[in-house]
Order: C-alpha cells, then structure tokens, then sequence
C-alpha cells in the first residue's frame, strides 16, 4: 500500500465495530445471570470464562475499508490477520444495496451463492461485482462516500 516511504492518501476510511446497544445488552445478561444462579458451581465459572470470551471477541470485532486509488483495501479483524486488496480494475461495477442482515443470517462474514458479505451493523452498503464474475457485498454506515471513492479510482 505504500510506496517509497509516501504517506498513502486514503479517498475513504472507515472502521466499523459492533455496536449495537441490544446485542451488548444480551451479552452482560448472558454473563451476570450465571453469576447469580450457579454460585460456586465449576460449570458455571467455565459458562462465564466462555461468555468472557464471547465479549471479548464482540469488542475486538473490527471491519475495516480503505480506498487509495490502487484499489479497496479490507480486512474484518480479528478473522482476517492480513488486510485483502480488490484492485480497481478488479472492479466491473458497484451498486448501492439495501439488505435484511436477518436474510443472511446475521452480521459478520456470510458465504452465500451470490457471493460474500462483510457487514457489522446497519442495512446498507455497496455490492461490487468483479471482473471474475464474483460479487462482494460491504456493509457501510457512509456507503454513499464509499461509492463515490470507488467510482473515481474505476475511472481511472
């Protein structure tokens, strides 16, 4: 991504984590209710160190989209170690999509046989189709920016 120790200019970042009040609110539920009904009980200390876990990997959560005019850089961490690269003449087109994350089967990454989707929160993003015939869906609070970035480095 950089060159010759340059500064690389984004034309859009964002970093999406899970924040969704109801989901944090199920966690901590999920983690006191034990506390107080399992006492000292070996299998409950082993269902909240689990849960911990759980909570930990939920903050952790990070989906992250960059665009420079070599391409869209991704990466939805901690799954992802490596940031992934869609170059720009990967991208044929890119279309704004309103979608149900219930349709999917939830946030996070989904395989599916129109292709994967990245998504944390929300309902809308941007599908891009690829030059190989595949089709990436990225879920994006600021999709409309998004767009806009993408189709100024497919122009070029």
């Amino acid at each position: 991504m950089q060159k010759n120790n340059e500064v690389m200019h984004y034309l859009f970042e964002e970093n999406q984590k899970f924040r969704q009040w109801w989901l944090w609110l199920i966690l901590l539920f999920s983690l006191i209710t034990p506390m107080i009904f399992f006492d000292n009980n070996p299998v409950g200390y082993n269902y909240v160190l689990m849960i911990l876990l759980i909570l930990l990997l939920f903050f952790l959560l990070e989906l992250r989209i960059k665009i420079n005019p070599e391409g869209l850089y991704y990466q939805f961490f901690p799954f992802h170690l490596k940031v992934y690269m869609i170059k720009a003449k990967q991208i044929k087109n890119i279309e704004t999509v309103q979608y149900s994350p219930f349709d999917q089967g939830g946030w996070g990454i989904k395989y599916g046989f129109q292709g994967k989707s990245y998504t944390v929160s929300g309902n809308k993003g941007l599908k891009i189709f690829l030059s190989n015939g595949r089709t990436i869906i990225f879920g994006s609070q600021r999709y409309k920016e998004m767009e806009k970035a993408l189709r100024k480095i497919k122009k070029q």
